[in-house]
């Protein structure tokens, strides 16, 4: 969609539309600002609608009683609520125009907030130009007091205020300023970024769970949206974050261990992946792998755990137990000894099928590969689940048997049809268990 100054031209929502109108018969007005109104001007809408206005939610409450729409609050500080259609389920986010306040310090959080009327100064409480355009629906308008449309078709990121109160107010800003950078492919403001690399240390008091989804965004940001699809674009963010010297307040514990300087000094140099594009599912894992090994720390669960747990980017507990697994593997395949490949194959069998595609992409495992080809031909069991017996049997036949002893006895199993795979049937396999545990 090429862009037009009056912007009537910008494909919106039947429900968003009939929103609108009952604003207008309560003598109020209703805007759409941000990420919906950039990108129609980039020629694509693939973003949620943020909308806003003068009106508070207890009486957007009494303008939409009755009506097909229904309110929930999201966040009472900031006056946020959701309004849902009844009809269509679409729902977009709504927040009065207001001024905030912060401490010195970028916490994040302002500490006052007032609710105003005036359009252009709540413009003034935004993070980029870029993100602070508003669309006039009533007028099919677009109302620009930053010069954001400029910034916009020139793929500038640059900020609303002087970049030192920007993220003076609130020092995440830096992390979304690198990710805005890469999903939309734009570039920053000169003086935007070295205010950033001046306030780095903002981000020492940034809550973790905040920097994961800001990392995790950088990482997958060529999956932002599909009119873009920049393949190097997690490559450029972590290029920017170097640059920041960010990492030493993201990676905290290792830090801690470390020193801050020190681990800014061991990422200087690109560590990413740069000769080819990561499938998304082994991108987690190559990222703490380089990571780790660019810091010069060991592939162990401990520091695995210190990049992805509660002091890092606060992966799941079932996402880090599958990291440590893979990863633990992945770096003991690169030293592996042939004979040690069969008992590999069978501890790592949960995993096989990733960890050998992931191999593939660091240009080792051809033994393994094999191994594991020939095996399956062979039909030698890869993992418990395969075994031709289950804790059941074991029970059923063998009541004195403890079932703590249960997990041992299943791997003995395994490392037994490792060399004889014809032994997995059930008759074999419990002969067994009677000769060696009865």
């Amino acid at each position: 969609m090429c862009y037009n100054k009056s912007m009537k031209n910008i494909e919106l929502p039947k429900s968003l539309i009939e929103l609108s109108d009952i604003f207008k018969q309560n003598g109020k007005k209703l805007y759409i600002v941000g990420g919906y109104i950039r990108n129609a001007l980039l020629g694509f809408c693939e973003t949620d609608i943020d909308i806003c206005g003068d009106v508070l939610c207890d009486e957007i409450k009494k303008m939409l009683k009755n009506s097909i729409f229904s309110v929930k609050l999201i966040n009472e500080k900031l006056g946020t609520i959701h309004i849902k259609s009844k009809v269509s389920e679409e729902e977009f986010e709504y927040s009065p125009f207001r001024q905030e306040k912060y401490e010195a310090g970028g916490f994040h959080s302002p500490t006052s907030i007032k609710f105003i009327k005036d359009i252009k100064t709540d413009c003034l409480r935004r993070d980029f130009t870029c993100n602070a355009i508003y669309y006039d629906i009533q007028e099919q308008k677009i109302l620009d007091f930053c010069s954001g449309v400029q910034d916009v078709l020139e793929h500038r990121i640059k900020t609303v205020n002087v970049p030192q109160k920007t993220f003076d107010d609130d020092g995440l800003r830096i992390l979304r300023m690198v990710r805005l950078s890469c999903e939309l492919d734009f570039n920053i403001d000169e003086n935007t970024f070295l205010v950033a690399k001046e306030k780095i240390s903002w981000l020492k008091d940034i809550k973790e769970e905040r920097f994961n989804k800001e990392i995790i965004s950088i990482l997958f940001s060529d999956f932002k949206y599909d009119a873009i699809k920049n393949p190097y674009g997690p490559k450029k963010g972590f290029d920017l974050l170097n640059k920041l010297g960010a990492w030493g307040y993201i990676f905290r514990e290792i830090s801690f261990n470390i020193g801050v300087d020190e681990v800014n000094k061991r990422l200087q140099n690109p560590w990413f992946n740069v000769n080819e594009v990561i499938p998304s599912v082994h991108r987690l894992s190559v990222f703490v792998f380089n990571i780790l090994k660019a810091l010069k720390l060991e592939i162990n669960e401990q520091n695995i755990e210190q990049v992805l747990g509660q002091n890092g980017l606060m992966i799941n507990k079932q996402e880090r137990t599958l990291q440590k697994k893979l990863l633990v593997a992945l770096d003991k395949s690169f030293s592996i000894k042939n004979e040690e490949i069969p008992s590999f194959i069978q501890e790592n069998g949960e995993i096989i099928s990733r960890l050998l595609d992931l191999l593939r992409l660091f240009g080792i495992g051809e033994n393994i590969r094999t191994s594991f080809k020939l095996f399956k031909q062979d039909g030698v069991p890869m993992e418990i689940k395969d075994l031709k017996v289950n804790g059941y049997d074991i029970m059923k036949n063998f009541p004195n048997i403890e079932k703590r002893d249960y997990a041992k006895i299943f791997n003995d199993i395994l490392k037994e049809c490792l060399l004889i795979p014809e032994m997995n049937t059930k008759e074999n396999l419990l002969n067994f268990i009677r000769r060696k545990y009865i």
